[in-house]
């Protein structure tokens, strides 16, 4: 049940942050201090969701990020973003 309400819960907040961003790039809304506190409002939320993700995996966002970061440098490994590489995966790179 709470890896569920993660799912969805970061995939609801996530598109709010969007949204916003989008508004701003787009639409011509003003990226003032008010609209930044409303993204940091939103980036909490989905902080809050990530944290349930966590838990529910019997995890914390240490290891998480520990692991991304593995995968990054198995994929980058010369340190930097490389668009083949980020096209053309070994097998097991998910």
């Amino acid at each position: 049940e709470r890896l569920l309400t993660a799912t969805l819960g970061l995939s609801a907040e996530a598109g709010e942050f969007g949204d916003l961003v989008k508004k701003c790039i787009f639409q011509g809304k003003e990226l003032n201090e008010e609209n930044k506190l409303h993204m940091k409002k939103e980036l909490g939320d989905i902080m809050w969701y990530v944290a349930q993700a966590c838990i529910s995996l019997n995890s914390d966002i240490e290891e998480i990020i520990e692991i991304n970061m593995a995968k990054l440098k198995s994929r980058y490994d010369k340190g930097s973003f490389d668009k083949d590489k980020s096209n053309i995966r070994k097998g097991d790179d998910i």
